[in-house]
Order: C-alpha cells, then structure tokens, then sequence
C-alpha cells in the first residue's frame, strides 16, 4: 500500500507544477501560486523517513528542471540546490513529524508555508548572488508573501482530499513513546 502511495504522490508532482503554471498570475505583482511545496511537505510528513528522501529527490530535479536558467551560456541555478534544500525540508518535516506523533494538518500548513517562503528567498538570492546585487523592494517583499501564505492557506484543502490515502501504520507508535503531555 505504501508503494502505491508514493507512486500517486510521484504522479501527482508533474501535475501540481502544470496546474500552478495554468493558473493566473495574481495582482498587483503577479505573484504565482505555488503547489509543488505544499504536495511537497504532505508527502515528507507522510511517507516513511527513506521514501521521504525519495520523494524529496522527485521534487527536487521537477523544481531545478523548472528552473533551470542559461544566462550566457551558464546555468543560473542547477539540481544541486535544489536537491540540498528538499533533502534538508525533509529531514526537518521528518523530524517534526515523530515530535507530533504523525501527520496533522496544522504542521502540514507551517511546514508548508515556511518551504514556500524559503525557496522563494534562496531562489532570489542565489539569483542575486550570480547576478550581483540585491535589489529588495516592496513588489519582492509581495511576491516572497502571498504565495508563502497562499500555500499556507491551500495546505489544509490537499490535507483534506489526501489524508484518507495516508497507509496507517504498523508500528503503534503512540503506545510506544506516547506524549510527556495531553493535548
């Protein structure tokens, strides 16, 4: 069942990157919704600590192919990157993960709105860094917030429709290490 699930996430990777390329821009600053974040950390809070890893290298090479840039003939950016940050976001949700017992919507949406912020900041600064200069102002400020808190917002709709999918696990792990404290 496991297998089936991270194959259905591997699917649904290519198509959270067309649907927010299909999407509008929005107003003022054409800021882009971003999906692939968001199907991103529920799949690391999700899958177990290996296919985690695995599926944060899936949305790493979708994410750098997408971004791949030639400027003069060099790429701006590249795999590299991309597969550092993933790796480290799911190492991070994984961890996060076993300290709340599992998945939960409210660490999905946090998860998901700081993945989003952060790789819209390391994308603008490695940019920056090849380019020479920093160039912040309100319309950056703009397009790094609405869609870090879109993501924030939309985290608890994919939450929903995909939570029934989640294989439940074996391992007891609440009778095993149950919580110094009652929620």
């Amino acid at each position: 069942m496991r297998i089936l699930f991270l194959i259905l996430l591997l699917c649904l990777l290519p198509v959270a990157v067309v649907i927010q390329d299909l999407l509008p821009a929005l107003p003022p600053s054409q800021e882009r919704i971003q999906l692939l974040p968001v199907l991103f950390c529920f799949g690391a809070l999700a899958l177990p600590f290996i296919p985690a890893l695995f599926f944060a290298l899936a949305t790493a090479l979708i994410q750098g192919l997408v971004l791949l840039q030639f400027q003069s003939g060099h790429a701006e950016g590249g795999l590299a990157p991309a597969i550092l940050f993933f790796f480290g976001w799911a190492i991070v949700l994984q961890m996060s993960g076993e300290v709340t017992h599992g998945l939960r919507w409210e660490l999905h949406a946090l998860g998901s709105f700081l993945v989003t912020i952060t790789m819209l900041g390391g994308e603008f600064l490695m940019i920056c860094a090849k380019r020479g200069g920093l160039p912040v102002d309100m319309t950056l400020l703009t397009r790094l917030a609405v869609p870090s808190g879109l993501s924030l917002l939309l985290a608890p709709l994919l939450y929903l429709l995909l939570r029934s999918l989640v294989p439940i696990s074996s391992e007891g792990t609440l009778t095993k290490n149950p919580a110094p404290f009652d929620l």
